[in-house]
């Protein structure tokens, strides 16, 4: 079953969706500053002058029914929350918004925090009504709220849909940077029929083709590789009946190397066709370092192993990791000088992740050169001293991390030399 393609692990730059979001994000803070703006503006100029007239008006038919009778002032300002003064030409008195008695003159002095509509009766009687600003505008302030909340949804939901279209260049991103690491088996969904839903299901159709013929040249190689194994065991049979002579030992030294090829090819095959079961048993990293070493002990410069005193377990396929150990250290010998110090090969745990760490004293490898060398049969420039090997050797090592869910690197050392860091994911002991 093909998986979506997980997320690469380098450092993103300003994707689209994270400028779609800041410009979401600025339209939504820019739309409701503008409406609070106009909002106060209109309803500070606009309203109160549309509704000067319709108060007038109310003001007159409130005072009409007034007159000069205390009761009514009483349940005018009770009833509409008003302060009311009523002045006639032998009395005056005043109600406040409560509806209780209150004394004009108080009511006159609070009027900056009030509005004040006056009237004046057809009998000489002089009325004031007084309107709470903050109350009257009370309502327009809810209003306000609700159109920030709307507008804010509208925005999100306009959002939402716009990641919702393209979500799918978010896996086709993914699903090109896992093939440009050489994961030929990724396929992104393709849940639309659209534009961006074609170029999908043309990438899938791609990358099934390439998986396929890559696979196609494996099994080539392979099978050449195989078939060759009984020629070359009958020339060496016949070379054993010819006389010693010079000529003998180099017809003997090129079969070595065919020899050579065609076992390092049949562990490519063998790493290709275990790698779906890289995870089956319990592997002691310790005890297959140590194995693995000790058939190199004879080998100029040498190789130091430096382990912790517990054992580092992990699930994974000892047998490929007995493979990959054994190219890292053949590499760092193969290439060492004949002064070189000694192959240093040191295992730990750090976090969840135990780590392979080998370091040699050899000419180093070229910084422009370094994300090359993990490709099949990609050898160094000769001139440098990379004369051995058939460049498989860190092609195999990187088929058999990326099966178990690690990663490599390599780097170069401060004085000479180059590193190379495997991380497997450790397993609870």
């Amino acid at each position: 079953m093909k998986s979506r393609p997980k997320p690469s692990g380098k450092k993103e730059g300003s994707s689209l969706i994270s400028r779609l979001a800041t410009s979401t994000a600025l339209l939504a803070a820019i739309v409701v500053m503008l409406a609070v703006i106009f909002f106060h503006a209109i309803r500070g100029d606009i309203f109160m002058a549309a509704f000067q007239t319709p108060l007038e008006d109310w003001s007159v038919v409130v005072a009409s029914r007034i007159g000069a009778d205390p009761e009514v002032a009483q349940a005018v300002a009770r009833n509409h929350q008003i302060g009311v003064v009523v002045t006639t030409q032998v009395d005056r008195f005043a109600y406040g918004r409560d509806g209780e008695p209150a004394d004009p003159d108080d009511l006159v002095r609070e009027s900056d925090s009030l509005r004040k509509i006056s009237v004046t009766g057809h009998d000489g009687i002089r009325y004031a009504f007084f309107l709470d600003k903050e109350q009257f505008a009370s309502g327009h302030n809810t209003l306000l709220v609700w159109l920030i909340v709307l507008i804010l949804i509208t925005i999100g939901l306009v959002y939402a849909a716009q990641l919702t279209l393209l979500r799918p260049l978010k896996w086709l991103r993914g699903g090109v940077d896992a093939v440009s690491r050489g994961d030929f088996s990724t396929r992104v969904p393709v849940v639309r029929d659209d534009e961006i839903g074609k170029v999908a299901r043309s990438f899938n159709q791609m990358t099934r083709r390439v998986e396929q013929m890559m696979d196609d040249r494996e099994r080539l190689l392979a099978d050449v590789s195989h078939e060759l194994r009984s020629p070359l065991a009958r020339i060496k049979v016949a070379l054993e009946l010819l006389p010693e002579s010079e000529r003998r030992q180099a017809i003997n030294q090129d079969i070595r190397e065919m020899e050579s090829l065609t076992r390092v090819l049949l562990d490519r095959e063998q790493v290709r066709n275990q790698a779906s079961h890289a995870s089956e048993e319990t592997v002691n990293l310790v005890a297959v370092a140590a194995e693995v070493i000790d058939g190199f002990s004879s080998m100029p410069p040498g190789v130091e192993l430096d382990v912790p005193p517990q054992s580092l377990q992990f699930r994974g396929d000892a047998a490929l990791i007995k493979i990959l150990i054994q190219n890292l250290v053949d590499n760092a010998l193969k290439f060492s000088l004949p002064d070189s110090d000694p192959v240093d090969v040191r295992l730990h745990a750090d976090n969840d992740q135990i780590q392979i760490i080998v370091d040699d004293d050899g000419p180093g490898i070229p910084t422009d050169k370094i994300e090359k060398v993990f490709e099949p049969f990609v050898k160094l420039d000769l001139a440098r001293g990379h004369r051995s090997g058939y460049g498989l050797g860190l092609n195999l090592c990187h088929r058999i991390v990326q099966a178990h869910g690690g990663t490599i690197g390599i780097m170069a050392r401060d004085n000479r030399g180059t590193r190379v860091l495997v991380s497997l994911p450790l397993s609870p002991t």
